[in-house]
């Protein structure tokens, strides 16, 4: 391991702008770049904290490439947008406030069930696989209000998962396609996204010229990804989000396990041991 971060110093820069790059791709299409890049900064020796906060540095980079890009083919659909940017950011700093105050350990629980819904309606639901517009169940504006407070509000608290719940949202509530509600998501995970940002750099947690270098991997990615999506559609975005997804859900289950198990070893350990 020692010798693994040895070579990888001597390239660290290098290394840090491929993974972006190619996270950058996944993301333009999909959403869950932060698999890739997350650890990769970890693997780079940065403290947790600090690479939660150059990961968001880089991604915002990254989805700001994907969305001028999108918005320059005329992909984004306007209608609404800018309420739901405002009400995303709005819900975004209540829950970047609320963080403080409020336990997270019952959302830590719930998160991975809500995962693990959304990997099986991603899979065996066939309105993912509709090439055309559905009747919405709701209108535009009130979308917009209800998951730009809701699912803001959850990026600025937790974060995990937020691309994924807004892409469903968008096929369940307003009848989009997959590949329609990839792009839409976009602009309104990026609002949540820069939101957060913003809490990490006021607490100096974010290293900006890791930050920088992954940066310059997104955009040339992000713009790869973009027109990947705009040229083939539904074909690509729906298993990419499928695999995404799943890792995702895999991961964040693995998590919650382990904790669990070391938890309970603890717990274990201290009453046998009498030290309760």
């Amino acid at each position: 391991m020692n010798e693994l971060l040895w070579n990888l110093s001597d390239h660290l820069y290098l290394w840090l702008f491929v993974v972006a790059m190619v996270a950058g791709v996944i993301d333009s299409i999909a959403g869950g770049g932060g698999l890739l890049t997350v650890p990769a900064l970890l693997l780079g020796g940065m403290s947790p904290v600090m690479a939660l906060g150059t990961n968001r540095f880089q991604a915002v980079i990254g989805e700001t490439t994907a969305f001028l890009t999108f918005w320059r083919y005329r992909q984004i659909q306007m209608t609404g947008l800018m309420l739901g940017v405002t009400f995303t950011a709005g819900g975004a700093v209540l829950g970047s406030y609320t963080v403080r105050w409020i336990d997270k350990s019952l959302l830590e629980m719930l998160i991975p069930v809500l995962m693990v819904a959304i990997s099986i309606y991603s899979v065996f639901s066939g309105r993912l696989k509709q090439s055309v517009v559905s009747e919405p169940r709701i209108s535009r504006y009130s979308f917009m209000l209800l998951c730009g407070v809701v699912i803001g509000f959850y990026n600025g608290f937790f974060g995990p998962g937020t691309g994924s719940i807004w892409i469903i949202a968008f096929i369940t509530l307003l009848g989009l396609t997959i590949k329609q509600a990839s792009v839409m998501t976009k602009p309104l995970n990026l609002t949540g996204n820069a939101v957060s940002l913003c809490l990490f750099i006021s607490f100096g947690y974010v290293d900006y010229m890791a930050g920088i270098v992954m940066g310059f991997g997104q955009v040339f990615g992000a713009i790869i990804g973009s027109k990947i999506v705009i040229s083939n559609g539904d074909r690509i975005v729906r298993p990419v989000f499928i695999s995404v997804t799943l890792l995702m859900t895999c991961k964040l289950v693995y998590e919650q396990v382990s904790a669990d198990s070391l938890s309970g070893l603890w717990t274990a350990f201290i009453h046998f041991s009498g030290l309760s």
